[in-house]
């Protein structure tokens, strides 16, 4: 069995245990378009449909990610387009056990795992431990800790992840911070990555006058130090500063 059909399994069997009338407590589906400039290993300047989504479980969650990324450089001379997946279960503690293990901004222990795959690779298997928080000025704040299996390599590095989600107004006008941070040790050998990209959303069906938390639009910026685990030097730049736009809509 490969590491992708172990991780679905050990979902699927923890599902099984659970009643199936009150499985699902919250579902989201998500669709943006990004256009990003300043990019270094890849295309400088890329369009990219993004497709995200999100359930929340009577076991865990689970989020999927998929970016097809294209290149808007004609003189490019790589692959005009590549694909980046991922798959991240997680078995909640305090859900699966009925207990309560909340504690002032501590909100729960999840295992997780993290599937991934990007075109002409083999899968990346990461395995850890999320610490969930919550306070009132956040929708949602997560610290995961990872080992990461990578192909060919074994069990060679590990990984600190932070998402985050943080809503605000200025008026009538509904903003959000969101982001992803990323740390990779840089264990045996690997080089030390330093991944950072904060967005700004604007929800502009509101201001429209539809539903909100529907439409949204924005800017994302991402600082990265040695992309793609690959250290930089003045023959090869790896650091990055790029910065684009989105356009996004929240099915719910």
């Amino acid at each position: 069995m490969n590491r992708f059909s172990l991780g679905v399994t050990v979902l699927l069997a923890s599902a099984y245990q659970a009643e199936a009338g009150d499985f699902v407590n919250f579902q989201s589906f998500d669709t943006s378009l990004y256009l990003q400039n300043e990019n270094r290993v890849d295309p400088q300047k890329t369009l990219s449909p993004i497709v995200e989504a999100f359930g929340d479980y009577s076991i865990g969650d689970m989020y999927v990610y998929s970016i097809w990324q294209n290149s808007l450089q004609s003189a490019y001379q790589g692959d005009n387009s590549t694909y980046y997946y991922k798959i991240v279960p997680r078995l909640s503690y305090s859900k699966i056990t009925g207990q309560d293990i909340s504690y002032g901004w501590f909100k729960d222990l999840t295992f997780a795992q993290w599937i991934a795959r990007t075109k002409g690779a083999d899968y990346d298997y990461f395995a850890g431990i999320g610490l969930d928080w919550q306070t009132g000025w956040i929708s949602w704040l997560r610290t995961l800790f990872y080992y990461e299996y990578n192909p060919s390599k074994g069990w060679n590095d590990q990984r600190l992840h932070i998402d985050y989600g943080v809503p605000f107004s200025l008026g009538e006008n509904d903003f959000r911070v969101v982001g992803t941070f990323d740390y990779t040790f840089g264990l045996h050998g690997q080089t030390q990555t330093i991944d950072f990209k904060p967005e700004l959303h604007y929800d502009l069906g509101k201001k429209w006058g539809n539903l909100p938390g529907h439409l949204w639009t924005g800017i994302v910026l991402n600082p990265i130090k040695n992309k793609y685990k690959i250290k930089d030097s003045p023959y090869f730049a790896t650091n990055q500063f790029s910065y684009g736009v989105f356009i996004r809509y929240s099915f719910f």
